[in-house]
């Protein structure tokens, strides 16, 4: 082997671009030279060395800022400044050296050359072994140096050098292994492999670190061996450690995309072959051609050509069903399309329920046999099945049933199901705040799903069903909608025939249809959507009603349900009348049914006694009033009327309270030294402190008149040296309302005159400054108010007379009710010796049961 040594100048061949050659490796380049330029000299030189078999200095060029790059070789630079020499190098010999566009020298130019006057050389270079750069020996016409050799090459391998090496082979190895997988030749892998086994550990340094990707300085570092072959073999295994690491990554994302685009691309081709071994075998679906590779597919299509659809609805499912057929079922959106076709497949869009001829007879009956009372409402419902009977296309109706929490609305809905023949769902609406809910949403949202009334049509399975829209007046909005908007459609009769929900997007009639809507109170809800509904409105029970519906419904279900004899248990109607009245004050039934079932449990736990000591003769399932006392334990409810009368300024007026019930209103009154001054408490609204003010006014202004004397003296203000304070018990309670104007002058005027009004009575109505009693609303809910309070004698106003009407009879019976017109009549009637300017010639119309 040719050698080098410090004596003998060499001449250079600098390697730009970050290239560096390593012993033992074949480095391939091009060079492109200007035929007038410097460069040409060393050209001549190189083949020169080529033909006698010479050997030159592969150096690396350091890198400076606005350095030619990396095709200084392709423009001819061989010429450099000696500074930019890197320090080490590698002696090498010319493999070959040819022109490769036909150069010839000075001489013999080809006409490719002589239009661009550049030549192009192909050069060869094998790395021998490692050189450092002693001195520039000469830099024209071409660079020469002297070196000396870095290394010795038949120096003996180490103990450590050894273990490094294999260290080193092993992996060298597994960085074969990972690529193999790029699908190299056989034949490169199998040479590799063997390379990798026999070289030693500085070769294969050298070998490994070509191979892999390395930056500049590392390969520079790697070429120089400052510290020795040890440090330099160390150093490559870690930056071969390194690449096997990344190239392990990258593999493992590129299978994990491979296999997603894999499986994607082999569905479809299988999906095709298919397709075409369907269609050789004539396994179509009929005369379309289309295969049937999809047994569910094939199932859903044939049941959605058999429903009798509208023609926009057929319209969609069959552009639907084309893109689910071209459509691949792994793409996300399949499944979108299949959820709206089951959707499209199983709405009942021509299915009805009940008999067209319903007995009227017959259902009435069965509204009685499941509600008490209820007249308005049994009544409506009979009158839409007899014309129902005449006209076979009447539309259903939107009935709203307004009363307070317990009085049976809900399970109304059930009964008018019943009596009609029909399926019946209920939706609750409490606390619905989103307009997606009622319209459903478009099927561009992720897990959208229509809206409660078509899931509510989808699981009746019928076009005709009873739907309970329950607690209607607790819906709710905010940014995302107004649902009490959404429903305007849904409850018009003119427009619920085309309904659209969003995620169907085809009109769906709904006109056949009973809605039955439930609310408490009519205020929260919006004005249109109350004026698409027939309201119908259902007061509380009186106690009679109460007492009936225990018997003939609540306490046979407590029975049956508590797994007691029916003919063992027995509650007297009058255990049950001081169980509504001491133990309840509540509108509906309810708490009473709670009560009910406590006796029922109590009734239980002797009954299982006397099982367990075979004693059944001494069990007593008979409930007297002294026994309801000791189950319930102490009367919850006391009649507070006839306490609060025997008082001087103490008043029972009458309110309808936020749940729609009726409710007693005590107005307190008291004077005491002070300035004049009006004080109100209770939590009360802007409407009612203007009635009290209203009040005071009215007793100022005709003080003299009634009788009443202030403070100081005839002549005086009433108010002179006293304030007044009026307070409505239940301070926790708003309050608010003009129907207590009344019972504030009644009140003051009981005060100033220090007598105490009648027992037993209340009243309610507003008055004017002129002393004129105007009409109130919730006649009906206040005096079934009074009647639970145990009140014998309410006043109302003259105009409200028609409103005794819907009071029950029995209540009407129970209690005078008196009609007023002026204040002077109130106050006539609220003292037992009447008042001094309301006693003479007053003409009183009342309804005297008692």
């Amino acid at each position: 082997m040719t050698s080098l040594t410090h004596t003998k100048p060499v001449a250079v061949l600098p390697l730009s671009g970050g290239r560096v050659l390593f012993p033992g490796l074949v480095l391939r380049m091009q060079i492109s030279v200007s035929r007038d330029s410097d460069s040409m000299a060393i050209i001549d030189n190189i083949s020169k060395q080529f033909t006698q078999a010479a050997l030159v200095a592969c150096v690396p060029l350091l890198q400076e800022e606005g350095a030619k790059g990396a095709k200084e070789h392709e423009r001819g630079d061989l010429n450099v400044d000696p500074k930019r020499l890197f320090g080490f190098g590698v002696a090498a010999r010319i493999v070959s050296f040819k022109a490769v566009n036909g150069g010839k020298g000075k001489a013999g130019r080809s006409s490719a050359a002589s239009s661009s006057n550049r030549i192009v050389y192909a050069v060869a270079l094998e790395g021998l072994h490692r050189i450092k750069i002693d001195a520039v020996v000469k830099s024209e016409p071409f660079l020469q140096v002297a070196v000396s050799p870095l290394e010795t090459l038949d120096a003996p391998e180490t103990p450590e050098l050894k273990a490094l090496g294999a260290t080193l082979a092993q992996c060298g190895l597994e960085l074969t292994e990972l690529l193999s997988q790029l699908q190299l030749p056989t034949q490169v892998l199998s040479q590799l492999r063997k390379t990798i086994n026999e070289a030693t550990a500085s070769q294969l340094a050298d070998l490994l670190a070509s191979m892999i990707d390395l930056s500049v300085e590392e390969k520079l570092d790697l070429l120089a061996e400052r510290e020795g072959v040890a440090k330099r073999v160390e150093k490559c295994v870690e930056l071969v450690t390194r690449q096997i690491q990344v190239l392990k990554i990258s593999q493992k994302i590129q299978t994990n995309v491979e296999n997603k685009l894999g499986k994607q691309q082999r569905e479809y081709i299988l999906r095709q072959q298919l397709e075409a071994i369907k269609k050789e075998l004539g396994e179509t679906d009929g005369e379309s051609g289309e295969s049937s590779t999809d047994p569910e597919f094939t199932a859903l299509k044939k049941r959605l050509e058999t429903l009798p659809l509208p023609e926009e609805a057929a319209k969609s499912t069959k552009r639907e069903l084309g893109r689910l057929k071209r459509m691949p079922a792994n793409m996300p959106e399949h499944q979108i399309i299949r959820t709206y076709l089951e959707w499209m497949s199983e709405m009942p869009w021509d299915v009805m329920n009940g008999s067209d001829s319903v007995d009227v007879q017959k259902a009435k009956m069965q509204l009685d046999a499941d509600h008490f009372g209820m007249d308005g409402v049994k009544k409506r419902v009979l009158e839409y099945l007899a014309v129902g009977k005449l006209k076979k296309d009447l539309k259903g109706p939107i009935l709203c049933l307004i009363g307070p929490p317990g009085v049976g609305k809900t399970s109304l809905g059930k009964s008018v199901a019943n009596a009609l023949g029909r399926k019946f769902y209920r939706i609750s609406l409490g606390g619905v705040r989103d307009e997606a809910e009622i319209r459903g949403h478009r099927r561009t949202y992720v897990g959208a799903l229509p809206g409660l009334i078509i899931q509510a049509m989808r699981k009746c399975g019928v076009k005709n069903p009873v739907i309970l829209l329950d607690e209607i007046d607790k819906l709710t909005r905010d940014a995302r909608g107004d649902p009490s908007a959404a429903l305007l459609e849904v409850l018009d009769p003119e427009q619920n025939n085309t309904f659209t929900d969003h995620y169907l997007s085809v009109p769906f009639d709904l006109s056949q249809v009973l809605f039955i809507a439930t609310a408490n109170e009519a205020d929260t809800i919006s004005a249109p959507l109350m004026d698409r509904m027939e309201v119908i409105q259902i007061p509380g029970y009186t106690f009679a009603e109460k007492v009936s519906i225990a018997q003939t419904h609540l306490l046979p279900k407590q029975i049956s349900t508590h797994g007691l004899d029916a003919v063992a248990v027995n509650i007297p109607q009058n255990t049950l009348m001081r169980m509504a009245t001491e133990y309840t004050r509540e509108s509906g039934v309810r708490t009473l049914n709670r009560h009910v079932a406590a006796v029922c449990r109590h009734l239980a736990v002797e009954y299982a006694r006397a099982i367990e000591r075979h004693a059944l003769d001494s069990f007593n399932g008979t409930v007297s009033p002294i026994k309801l006392e000791e189950i319930l334990g102490q009367p919850h409810f006391v009649s507070e009327v006839s306490e609060r009368g025997l008082s001087p300024g103490v008043v029972t007026g009458l309110a309808w309270t936020s749940d729609g019930a009726g409710g007693l209103l005590f107005i307190e009154a008291m004077k005491m030294p002070g300035k004049g001054n009006l004080v109100l408490t209770g939590k009360l609204g802007d409407v009612i402190k203007e009635s009290a003010t209203l009040a005071v006014s009215w007793i100022r202004a005709n003080a003299r008149r009634l009788g009443i004397v202030g403070a100081g003296g005839p002549g005086a203000d009433l108010l002179d040296g006293i304030d007044v304070h009026i307070h409505f018990p239940a301070g926790a309670t708003p309050k608010d309302g003009p129907s207590a104007g009344a019972a504030i002058v009644t009140a003051l005027v009981s005060l100033f005159l220090d007598q105490p009004v009648r027992p037993h009575i209340a009243m309610t109505g507003e008055m004017t400054l002129r002393g004129q009693v105007c009409p109130v609303g919730g006649i009906k809910e206040k005096v079934l108010a009074a009647h639970r309070g145990g009140v014998l004698r309410v006043l109302l106003p003259e105009r409200n007379r028609k409103d005794v009407d819907e009071i029950p009879s029995d209540v009407r019976n129970s209690m005078d009710i008196c009609f007023v017109k002026t204040m002077d009549e109130v106050l006539g009637l609220a003292f037992e010796e009447g008042v001094l300017g309301s006693r003479g010639g007053v003409k009183v119309e009342f309804e005297s049961k008692l």
